[in-house]
C-alpha cells in the first residue's frame, strides 16, 4: 500500500486484514468465497488505482479518512458481488465497525447505467428505477466491474434468476456506447468432452479443434480493441 502511494497504509492495512479474517470467521462457508492473498491482491491492485486517480485529480496528499474511503471502496467493489444476500447485510455491518464514518459510493457508471436502462426497456425488463430495480442495477454495474478486473468471471444462481440475461443486457449496452465486442457463447454440457475441447488422430496425428478451442482460435485473432467473451451457458 505504501508503493501505491498510501500514506497511512500501517493502520488501514491492520484494518483490512482483520476485515478479511472476521468475514471468514462470521460469513457463511461458500464454495466461492475466498479471503485469501489472492482475492486481497485484486483489492490492493484496485485500491492503488483509485488513489492514483484520486492525486491526478489536482490531489497532492489524502487525509486518513479519504484514503479509508478509497481502500473500503476497492473493498466493497470486489466483494459484494461474490456474497450471498444474507452474507451481504453481515459484510456492510463488520465495514461499518471497523471503518467507522465512512460511507463510499458504489460503483457508478452513468454512461452505462442509461445505456442498461434503454436496453432492459427494449427487452421488457422490470423497470430499474425501482427499488428492487436499482438492486438489479447494482448487480448489471457489479458484473461489468468484474468483467474489467478479471480474466475469467462466473455468474452464480438458481435456475431462472436472470443470469443469462445480466450478461446479454451489459453486452449490448457496451455496444450501444461504441465499445466493440465479440462473444462465443456454447454449453459444456450438450456434448461430449471431444467435441468441446478437441482431439488428436493418434493414426495420423492431426489435431482437430473443438468448440471451446475454436473460440479461442477466433479470440486471439481479434484486433486490439475488441473485448471477446467466451461464455459457457
Amino acid at each position: 500500500m505504501f508503493a501505491e502511494g498510501y500514506m497511512h497504509a500501517k493502520v488501514l492495512a491492520q484494518k483490512v486484514v482483520a476485515l478479511f479474517l472476521l468475514s471468514k470467521q462470521l460469513l457463511s462457508p461458500q464454495q466461492h468465497y475466498d479471503w485469501g492473498l489472492r482475492s486481497l491482491k485484486s483489492i490492493l491492485t484496485l485500491a492503488g488505482r483509485l488513489v492514483q486517480e484520486a492525486k491526478a485529480d489536482g490531489t497532492t496528499e489524502l487525509g486518513e479518512d479519504a484514503e479509508s474511503l478509497l481502500l473500503l471502496k476497492a473493498v466493497r467493489i470486489n466483494t459484494m458481488s461474490k456474497l450471498a444476500f444474507a452474507d451481504g447485510h453481515r459484510f456492510e455491518a463488520l465495514c461499518v465497525d471497523l471503518f467507522p464514518g465512512i460511507a463510499p459510493k458504489d460503483i457508478e457508471y452513468a454512461e452505462l447505467e442509461e445505456k442498461i436502462m434503454e436496453v432492459s426497456g427494449e427487452m421488457k425488463l422490470a423497470a430499474l428505477d425501482t427499488a428492487a430495480g436499482k438492486v438489479q442495477m447494482k448487480k448489471f454495474l457489479q458484473f461489468a466491474e468484474a468483467c474489467q478486473q478479471r480474466m475469467g468471471v462466473v455468474i452464480v444462481g438458481p435456475s431462472g434468476c436472470g443470469k443469462s440475461t445480466l450478461w446479454k443486457v451489459v453486452e449490448q449496452a457496451y455496444k450501444r456506447m461504441g465499445h466493440k465486442r465479440a462473444k462465443h457463447v456454447m454449453n459444456p454440457k450438450s456434448m461430449p468432452r471431444q467435441q468441446l475441447l478437441g482431439h488428436m488422430d493418434h493414426d495420423t496425428r492431426e489435431w482437430f479443434d473443438g468448440v471451446l478451442t475454436a473460440s479461442a482460435r477466433q479470440v486471439i485473432k481479434e484486433d486490439m480493441e475488441t473485448h471477446s467473451w467466451v461464455i459457457c451457458d
